[in-house]
């Protein structure tokens, strides 16, 4: 769940989204925070390990078990909008008593089916209305509940159905290193609709959805956030729909860990995240485990449709068995009696455990407001135009690059891409091309060692994610070099064509170039240039 939009849940990036969750393993021993050695992977994790008990060092401070008869609003506020979650989810979060109330010791969270116009606006605020087809209710506990490392657990029975997004998750309150995801976001559960046909890799038909997911947030602010994770499946195959379940996760310095029942699946440490923020106006590295290392609260909702739901499993929202109900039983946070200022000495680890591969800091790149003026930009000859870096979208591990020799052309960039999704890019200073649109060309040679039949290669530009021109390239036969010459206002009028209505914003280029093989390629690109009358 998030607070804004993000790339993972889109119609690009869903198959990249669940490729992360579901992608090929990559092995080898990993040193964790809490001395034990894990394995990375990127498959779900099957669950076979008994349950951990938590150590009884962790030390209960809050706890919410839902035994009154209505919400305790020292606890916890509803949102009220009708904004979509940044996520185009199709409920209002409304503050009624028809979507959110306490009963028989259990928190109920509605999502009904009805027409509903409320604020187009995250925080409620007045102004713009928006009309949306069903109602649901968010909980937070900001600023009523707070805190800073500790075990925070929670007993939850999940909705089934298609486009039925449940989500346990954390937010900054302080939003120390700015605005989202720079200060970070802890997803603790999400499951998107299940008993729906599963969509994992060797479903077979009649195969109910029956993951559930945990992730982090972090880097820097949208849209040049980044995202990692892990997901999971239950002892037996059990469904999360079926019975209440407890949902964990422990939080210490520079270390996160998730449980289901007690099963410890998954790991991340601080050398797997960063945060990057402003400070006076240029880019900076945040110390230490930023931006893991401030205050968070709690959100609890059941949102319907969105970017992610409604484009996995059978795709849309099944309208036909509405309202859906999300249970919980109780809330619980523990503070780590061994050292409750970093929150370490509790841990509760388990064999099967996976250590999560996150992503590393992109080096801050020094601003020249000049080296885009032309006539000609050369962006690769030989080598990358020290303006520039290396930048590769690789959920699957798939994508690899290098420089290489090749006779006549000197250094070339080769690239290789596996089946699968992935992408090479050049980041750059935030970058005003759009002096190149009357005259302006984009120009390369390249050359196709192999290629999967079908493969096709697109060239972009973009501007952060949704906002991206592409289109595809012709190729030179197998083998051989050509060149390449595409007028870029004819790049940069082009749309994005996994997200309809979206295109790079030609004053505010973020990657200079992306280059992505639809499918399995390895091919060598030299004397890539603009070029402009």
């Amino acid at each position: 769940m998030t607070s804004n939009n993000r790339n993972p849940i889109n119609p690009l990036a869903l198959a990249v989204s669940l490729g992360l969750l579901v992608g090929c393993s990559q092995t080898g021993p990993n040193d964790s925070a809490s001395g034990t050695d894990f394995v990375q992977t990127k498959k779900p994790v099957m669950l076979q390990d008994q349950p951990t008990p938590p150590s009884d060092q962790w030390q209960l401070v809050w706890a919410d078990e839902f035994d009154g008869s209505e919400i305790n609003s020292r606890n916890w506020s509803l949102e009220e909008n009708c904004w979509g979650g940044g996520n185009n989810e199709q409920q209002c979060y409304t503050k009624r008593s028809r979507n959110a109330f306490v009963q028989d010791g259990y928190l109920h969270i509605v999502a009904h089916k009805e027409s509903f116009t409320g604020p187009d606006d995250a925080e409620g605020k007045t102004g713009a209305n928006k009309t949306l087809p069903f109602t649901s209710a968010r909980l937070r506990s900001k600023d009523k509940r707070d805190h800073k490392y500790g075990r925070f657990e929670i007993r939850a029975k999940l909705p089934s159905g298609q486009g039925v997004w449940p989500a346990i998750w954390m937010l900054p309150t302080d939003n120390k290193y700015g605005t989202w995801a720079a200060s970070g976001e802890i997803d603790i559960m999400e499951a998107v609709n299940l008993r729906a046909q599963s969509d994992a890799p060797g479903a077979q038909a009649g195969d109910g959805e029956n993951r559930i997911y945990g992730s982090l947030h972090y880097g820097k602010a949208w849209p040049d956030n980044v995202y990692s994770g892990q997901g999971a499946s239950l002892p037996n195959n059990i469904n999360p729909a079926d019975d209440f379940h407890t949902y964990a996760i422990e939080w210490e310095e520079g270390e996160v860990r998730w449980y289901v029942d007690n099963i410890h699946y998954a790991t991340q440490t601080q050398d797997e995240w960063y945060s990057q923020y402003k400070v006076d106006g240029a880019l900076v590295n945040a110390k230490g485990a930023a931006p893991f290392d401030e205050r968070f609260h709690l959100l609890l909702n059941l949102a319907v449709g969105g970017s992610w739901s409604a484009n996995a499993n059978e795709k849309g929202v099944d309208k036909s068995d509405f309202p859906k109900t999300m249970l919980i039983d109780y809330v619980k946070v523990y503070r780590c009696s061994a050292d409750r200022w970093k929150g370490k000495g509790c841990a509760t680890i388990g064999e099967q455990a996976v250590k999560v591969k996150g992503q590393q800091a992109p080096a801050i790149l020094a601003q020249d407001d000049r080296y885009a003026e032309g006539p000609n930009l050369d962006i690769f000859s030989d080598s990358l135009n020290s303006n520039l870096a290396y930048g590769s979208y690789d959920p699957m591990d798939i994508v690899s690059h290098q420089e290489v020799a090749d006779g006549e052309h000197g250094q070339v960039l080769k690239i290789t891409k596996q089946n699968g999704a992935g992408n090479l890019y050049f980041r750059s200073p935030t970058t005003d091309v759009s002096h190149w649109l009357e005259s302006g060309e984009l120009i390369f040679d390249i050359k196709v060692e192999s290629m999967t039949d079908g493969s096709e290669l697109m060239v972009k530009i973009d501007s952060g994610w949704p906002k991206t021109s592409d289109m595809t390239v012709e190729l030179p036969a197998i083998g051989q070099w050509g060149e390449v010459r595409i007028k870029l206002v004819d790049l940069l009028t082009q749309s994005n064509r996994f997200v309809a209505g979206n295109q790079a914003d030609p004053t505010m280029i973020n990657n200079l170039l992306v280059f992505e093989p639809t499918a399995a390629m390895t091919f060598s690109l030299d004397n890539i240039r603009f070029e402009k009358k």
